[in-house]
């Protein structure tokens, strides 16, 4: 004999309306996260511990290095790290002097160049003077000398000239007094043109060779002092200013006016965030709704052991100077809503 329970098929109903609400109603998603608040841009001051120093400087938002730079000084010589006596730890502003490299064999090379360039600039005005009167007699001397002995030649000649009309000597003796006389001509020649290059300074081809060397001189002064510039380490930014117990990095400086939050998120691609604007930052003493136009999205999926991570960027505004740089924030994350079909679905 059968027995049926009129009170079973209501129980039915109610739970087939219960499968159909969990498998097909969307329903909201959340959960807790941690978040690690960084600067939002950075500058450092490296050694590497072989006389060589290394500068950074690095956007965390953008996550890209505007600028590095090494400096390698010359081996051989004194190699000396000075920080700014004036510096403390806080707050410094952008163009503040944070240190200085000096360098023995660069500074020796500097006043070597300045003191090339003084000599040769002195002796262009030298040249240019004219006024040489030791070196305007000798060319006078020289100018008379010259004048004197191709007037004797010219003697010579004749006398030649005589003897090889009365067949004397022969033609190739007289060819020879004829060349010694040419030759002469060309010493006089000379002598007026020292004499004359005495008289108005120099020889304008002297004077281009000295001011090609001036300027090679001034090249390499100006690339020397340039590379010195370069060993001022001068703040980029303007942020809070520290000295880490790192022996390698020398000077730190974090802008902290505005912070960058770094979030991970659980997830296999970026559609797992689908965000409502339901993302909120809690701290000490610290609050925020964080809106769509904070984030930023990493286009890189990180793997951590077996699981998929995102990173999300969040920029927070720091005026204030509530939040530091290290701190954890509770990240509370509301995803959009899913049903259990929908979930499943993604699944597979």
């Amino acid at each position: 004999m059968i027995v049926k329970h009129k009170r079973t098929t209501p129980y039915i109903a109610i739970a087939s309306v219960l499968i159909v609400v969990l498998m097909f109603v969307p329903f909201p998603q959340g959960t807790s996260l941690k978040a690690v608040v960084t600067a939002s841009s950075e500058f450092q001051v490296v050694s590497n511990g072989n006389g060589s120093y290394f500068t950074s400087h690095k956007d965390l938002w953008g996550n890209r290095t505007l600028i590095s730079r090494s400096l390698v000084p010359d081996r051989g010589g004194l190699i000396l790290y000075k920080t700014n006596p004036g510096l403390s730890r806080g707050l410094v502003a952008a163009g503040d002097t944070l240190a200085w490299l000096y360098s023995s064999t660069l500074s020796d090379k500097i006043v070597s160049l300045e003191g090339n360039i003084n000599t040769l600039k002195a002796s262009l005005e030298f040249e240019r003077s004219g006024s040489k009167q030791t070196e305007i007699e000798a060319a006078r001397l020289n100018l008379t000398y010259a004048k004197t002995r191709l007037e004797e030649q010219q003697k010579i000649l004749e006398r030649s000239k005589s003897l090889l009309d009365g067949k004397i000597i022969p033609q190739q003796e007289y060819d020879l007094e004829v060349r010694r006389e040419k030759l002469d001509a060309i010493r006089v020649s000379i002598a007026e043109a020292d004499l004359g290059s005495a008289l108005s300074g120099a020889q304008s081809r002297k004077l281009d060779v000295i001011l090609t060397q001036i300027a090679d001189e001034e090249k390499k002064l100006e690339l020397a002092r340039d590379v010195l510039m370069q060993m001022t380490f001068v703040s980029p930014l303007s942020g809070k200013l520290s000295f880490p117990l790192s022996q390698d990095t020398l000077i730190s400086i974090e802008q902290v006016d505005t912070l960058v939050a770094m979030l991970p998120i659980q997830g296999g691609s970026h559609s797992t965030v689908e965000w409502t604007s339901q993302l909120t930052l809690i701290g000490p003493n610290f609050q925020q709704v964080v809106s769509a136009e904070q984030m930023e999205v990493d286009d890189h999926i990180l793997r951590v052991g077996n699981d998929q991570l995102i990173l999300v960027r969040i920029r927070i505004d720091n005026a204030e100077g509530v939040l530091v740089p290290g701190q954890i924030l509770e990240a509370s994350v509301k995803f959009s809503s899913k049903s259990v079909f929908q979930m499943l679905k993604d699944l597979f």
